[in-house]
């Protein structure tokens, strides 16, 4: 396993810097209201460039099966949806044990325009749920969830995606914890967006 997580500190401010500049260039209109209704749920959800950064790195693996773990599923789904398009046949499982946030995980993906078709919504323990879902069946899966479960998430998926396949980590979780099991080729990356995005790809 790769990673390029180690930044020099001389260089982190320059990066802060750049990901508030470049924060300022994204619309932020598709995924403000979903932040808004789960901030009201008492969740905080992704800011507009950590979202785009996750819709980048749904493009790039193509995502078509993706899996979101978050106690508010709403912005991160949004961005996995805009990166397929609009009638691509994506679908995108959303898991909470908070039904108010999937409801509005539901409401903010029917008024950018998605089919139901688009999302599953479970409510239920989430490690639980994806310890359930079909191995492979996956391309995508990110994940919003606390340091002591990060271990658990990071193996489980090496199991669910498919070669070529992501894990986005929403959060500082770079380096992982030694309990993690990926395999050899992996590569984690950590991304100063937000309050971070790790990256593992499979």
């Amino acid at each position: 396993m790769s990673d390029s997580t180690d930044v020099p500190a001389s260089d982190r401010s320059r990066l802060a810097d750049l990901a508030r500049r470049s924060s300022d260039l994204v619309d932020d209109s598709l995924y403000a209201p979903a932040r808004a209704d789960a901030a009201e749920l008492g969740a905080a959800s992704p800011d507009a460039l950590t979202a785009e950064v996750i819709r980048l790195v749904a493009r790039l693996t193509g995502a078509r099966t993706a899996v979101c773990i978050s106690p508010a599923p709403g912005v991160p789904a949004l961005a996995i949806l805009a990166a397929a398009g609009q009638g691509s046949g994506t679908v995108v499982t959303c898991i909470t044990d908070d039904p108010h946030h999937l409801e509005a995980a539901r409401t903010a993906l029917r008024a950018a325009g998605h089919p139901a078709s688009a999302a599953r919504y479970i409510a239920a323990r989430p490690l639980e749920v994806a310890d359930k879902l079909a191995d492979g069946a996956y391309d995508l899966l990110v994940a919003d969830v606390p340091d002591h479960s990060v271990a658990r998430v990071v193996s489980r998926a090496h199991q669910l995606l498919r070669p070529g396949g992501a894990l986005v980590l929403i959060g500082e979780h770079a380096p992982l914890p030694e309990g993690a099991d990926l395999p050899e080729h992996a590569h984690v990356t950590m991304l100063p967006v937000g309050g971070g995005l790790t990256v593992v790809a499979l």
